[in-house]
């Protein structure tokens, strides 16, 4: 009994377990198990939320806590507000927001936890599956092998590469992830602390290869997005991290080559891209001509018939990719209920009766999806939709809080050579520019949004060990509320 109850109260067990189901909910013939498993870890994180609140005042102890929980209070408040539209999609919604913020950003209240260790288990999971599947579907594309599992086709999608996951947007994303996994396993203060095995690096280097391609051949914008501001934060980060004063003539210098090394970071990805594209294509090409060849032999010339030609780029040629019909119907909902929003779960049925056709793109998720996976696709939008600008401007507050206190021991501290924390910033900093091209942020039960709330969790402990814990605070309704929760 003792032992099924030390896994049951365990949160390290549960935000693994969680976020690797939500990984396998993108990939084809584990999508519906995965599915159903996720039903039963979400009610475990909810189990999770009142537990961790009883025995340790989670909700206290969390920094910049004060700004979730007003954010949180607020939401409901909406939730109430519409409590005759999806009063209860909303309230699952909400405990997916408390799992986000008191469970994977909040493990820095878990005193005892060897949070490298934990995160060594995530980067080596992405990098061994990442490139397990990047092979398979690789390989399926390369033998002309394609097949649709509930309505989602596979291999080639609307002419873009998505191997065996649900998405195109969805492989870019896991393949950044994986690189950046594969960026922190070469840090060597990460290994040792993690006390773990160094990842050999065959894998490493067999990730950044099937991964770089699969991020390329996908034609995802917003991945790239996600990979250049990646690169260019880490270069911020070596110009001007360290302990020593800059001139300003010094800080002008650095910006400029910091100005003309994102230029060459980002030509060289869309060159690097459109090579591939183009390499991919005629290989695809000789490969169909070969087999068309040796299945029409001996048959007659009007019996071959040619097959459409993949060039991997988006059939849609507009470069926003119709995102900004999206935003003009999220300012339009926006300005009917400016104060509290309208909560996710009546996105798509208020979208349906305001707008001819609904929500833009909301049939593609098919009809019993549809309700769920409505996006304005702009973390930021959709937040300010759902929660007003009372909820936006209390999660704002806790973002540039947080930003404040970590950014200043980011560029401050010292001996960071061989720590991960550069990388999460990093990661960190470009995961906001690519919240306004993607389903992100926060109102999406997603592997994108729970990984970026993860590594939240983790550059936390970095600033819990830079900041110790204040006990003295404020009373607020006869609570006393820690400084650290301002």
């Amino acid at each position: 009994m003792e032992k099924l109850r030390a896994v049951i109260t365990n949160n390290s067990l549960f935000r693994i377990s969680y976020i690797v189901c939500l990984f396998f909910c993108n990939v084809s013939f584990i999508q519906v198990p995965a599915y159903v498993s996720l039903v039963f870890l979400f009610l475990w994180g909810v189990f999770l939320l009142f537990y961790n609140e009883r025995k340790r005042r989670v909700f206290t102890k969390t920094r910049f806590g004060l700004w979730l929980l007003a954010f949180v209070f607020f939401s409901t408040i909406t939730a109430v507000i519409h409590i005759a539209d999806n009063f209860l999609y909303n309230m699952v919604i909400q405990f997916h927001v408390c799992i986000c913020f008191f469970i994977f950003y909040g493990l820095h209240t878990e005193k005892h936890l060897n949070f490298r260790r934990e995160l060594y288990s995530v980067c080596r999971f992405m990098v061994y599956t990442t490139t397990i599947v990047g092979v398979m579907g690789l390989a399926c594309m390369m033998a002309g092998i394609s097949f649709e599992v509930m309505s989602i086709k596979f291999i080639i999608y609307e002419n873009r590469f998505t191997g065996i996951y649900s998405n195109p947007n969805t492989l870019g994303f896991v393949s950044v992830v994986a690189l950046f996994c594969v960026h922190m396993l070469t840090k060597t203060n990460f290994i040792e602390i993690s006390g773990q095995e160094r990842v050999s690096r065959i894998w490493l280097l067999s990730a950044v290869a099937i991964n770089g391609m699969s991020l390329f051949l996908c034609d995802s914008n917003g991945a790239i997005v996600l990979i250049v501001f990646y690169v260019i934060t880490f270069v911020l980060y070596k110009m001007f991290g360290s302990e020593r004063e800059f001139s300003k003539k010094q800080i002008v210098v650095k910006l400029v080559a910091l100005m003309i090394a994102g230029v060459f970071v980002t030509s060289s990805v869309f060159f690097v891209r459109f090579f591939t594209q183009a390499g991919f294509t005629e290989i695809l090409e000789k490969a169909e001509a070969g087999l068309q060849i040796e299945k029409t032999e001996g048959m007659e010339e009007d019996m071959f018939y040619a097959t459409e030609r993949i060039t991997f780029g988006h059939l849609n040629k507009n470069l926003d990719s119709g995102r900004f019909r999206l935003w003009r119907q999220a300012a339009s909902l926006f300005s009917d209920f400016p104060l509290f929003g309208i909560g996710k779960g009546n996105v798509y049925d208020y979208g349906e009766t305001k707008f001819d056709n609904g929500i833009a793109f909301s049939d593609i998720y098919g009809e019993a999806l549809s309700k769920f996976a409505t996006d304005f696709h702009n973390g930021y939008a959709t937040i300010l939709v759902c929660s007003g600008i009372v909820g936006f401007v209390l999660f704002s507050l806790f973002g540039l809080r947080f930003a404040k206190h970590i950014s200043i021991h980011v560029f401050k501290a010292k001996n960071l050579k061989e720590s991960i924390l550069p990388c999460m910033y990093s990661f960190l900093c470009a995961y906001l520019v690519y919240a306004f091209f993607e389903k992100a942020l926060l109102y999406d039960v997603s592997f994108t949004v729970l990984f970026f709330w993860l590594i939240m969790g983790y550059v936390s402990c970095f600033l819990c060990a830079y900041e110790p814990d204040y006990q003295e605070g404020i009373y607020l309704f006869k609570r006393k509320l820690r400084k650290t929760m301002l």
